[in-house]
């Protein structure tokens, strides 16, 4: 008869320290290859700081593994975010990964902190993409979802591609493409390639059109005709632009929230809507 395997006594709920000083011990008993004083120091002072809590430990991690976090970063240095608030979501993933390491597992640290590091970053990319989206994208699926609502209430089921068409008045097309883009930008695996296009994918903005003409609407296309001109402006053209067209301010209430005159306000914009009008080659306004 095989021998029995010996049970650790389960621990009560809430006895936080002995369960840490029952993960350390495991720990202790993984070897490391003696060349590989870094994972080890890494495993030393994680152990530490878990059952600690010693700040200072932290930060002594946080600037033993400064070279790990922008190694880390190096597949994101193409990226339009500010490269030291990427940094910032970097270090907060280092923390994360102290934090929840269980060298037990037979993981090397610098792996387990990279995966976290990684995915943070990811996460706070495509957060971004979302206040990065056009407006008429943001508006073409707030559409495409409220009709979907409607119509799956209405018909007792899941509409069909034509019907949800014909209720957003968005091209067949041109809903697929709005599906494609948002499933795009969705969750992908940290094992994916990391490249602008996997969070900023661009639709195809040829296949987008309204299907018929609404009173006091712009067809989606000519939103995006629009969009693209906008895109040419300068900032703080860009600013003049949203503050009298999309908040629908007037030029006295621009001119005091940016701390200028009305008539500077009113030539700049009269600069801005010019340039659009030269891009579109046709009177918007």
């Amino acid at each position: 008869m095989g021998a029995t395997a010996t049970k650790a006594a389960p621990v009560r709920s809430g006895d936080k320290r002995t369960a840490d000083k029952r993960t350390v011990e495991s720990c202790k008993v993984v070897r490391l290859p003696s060349s590989r004083k870094i994972e080890r120091r890494n495993n030393e002072l994680v152990e530490e700081y878990q059952l600690s809590r010693d700040a200072r430990i932290l930060e002594k991690i946080l600037e033993d593994n400064d070279g790990l976090i922008h190694a880390t970063l190096k597949r994101f240095t193409y990226f339009p975010d500010p490269y030291e608030d990427i940094v910032q979501v970097a270090r907060l993933g280092m923390i994360k990964a102290v934090q929840r390491f269980d060298c037990s597992k037979g993981v090397e640290f610098s792996s387990y902190a990279t995966a976290i590091i990684d995915g943070e970053v990811r996460h706070y990319l495509r957060d971004n993409t979302l206040m990065r989206q056009p407006r008429w994208l943001s508006k073409a699926e707030k559409r495409i979802e409220e009709a979907n609502i409607e119509l799956s209430r209405e018909l007792k089921r899941a509409p069909t591609l034509e019907e949800l068409a014909d209720e957003a008045n968005i091209s067949q097309e041109g809903i697929l493409e709005i599906l494609r883009v948002r499933a795009a930008s969705g969750i992908h695996s940290v094992d994916d390639p990391a490249s602008k296009e996997n969070f900023y994918p661009a639709p195809d903005e040829s296949v987008v059109s309204s299907l018929r003409y609404e009173s006091f609407s712009l067809p989606i296309e000519d939103e995006i005709t629009l969009h693209d001109a906008f895109k040419a402006l300068n900032g703080f053209q860009k600013r003049l632009v949203y503050l009298l067209f999309y908040k629908d301010l007037t030029q006295t209430e621009v001119a005091r929230q940016l701390g200028l005159s009305q008539r500077k306000v009113s030539r700049e914009s009269a600069k801005a809507i010019g340039r659009m009008k030269a891009i579109l080659n046709t009177r918007i306004f």
